[in-house]
């Protein structure tokens, strides 16, 4: 790929990341103020762009939240895959990329399983369940793998 080409790619996995990192912040946050709201029996509007939640049941929001999760996971692997095949162009990378994505969402429902059999352990369970789901939606993953798979090529 020419390094114009490459480079405009590049840019606009940049603004992709940044757009996807903010908007998720935004929906997640403004659902998780009106749940709180619903908790304490305190009014809360939505922005006009997110009214439509209000007409939704508390455990409706709840899935909602856990669709959501997945969504911006799998939008997070796409614009990982696109960046690495912009990258280095391998296909090992690719397979590692989906691997690693898939591996850090099967640990975190692992361990909100746990927290579910374990009621005891369940609140510790799920946020770490959280956190681990929380890297795979943002950079964070693509910022390990990439300087992974440069030191890889350097050891070849």
């Amino acid at each position: 790929m020419k390094p114009i080409k490459k480079y405009s790619f590049l840019s606009l996995i940049v603004v992709a990341l940044v757009f996807f990192g903010f908007y998720r912040d935004f929906v997640f946050k403004k659902i998780n103020a009106l749940m709180k709201a619903w908790d304490n029996n305190m009014d809360y509007s939505m922005p006009p762009s997110l009214k439509f939640l209000e007409n939704y049941e508390y455990s409706t929001l709840s899935n909602i939240k856990w669709l959501l999760t997945l969504l911006f996971t799998v939008i997070y692997l796409i614009i990982s895959l696109f960046t690495v095949k912009v990258i280095f162009n391998n296909k090992k990378y690719l397979r590692i990329t989906i691997g690693t994505f898939a591996g850090i969402t099967i640990v975190s429902g692992l361990f909100i399983v746990v927290g579910i059999v374990f009621h005891s352990v369940s609140e510790k369970m799920y946020e770490f369940a959280r956190y681990l789901m929380g890297m795979v939606q943002s950079p964070i993953t693509l910022m390990i793998l990439i300087p992974s798979f440069k030191l890889a090529e350097k050891k070849d």
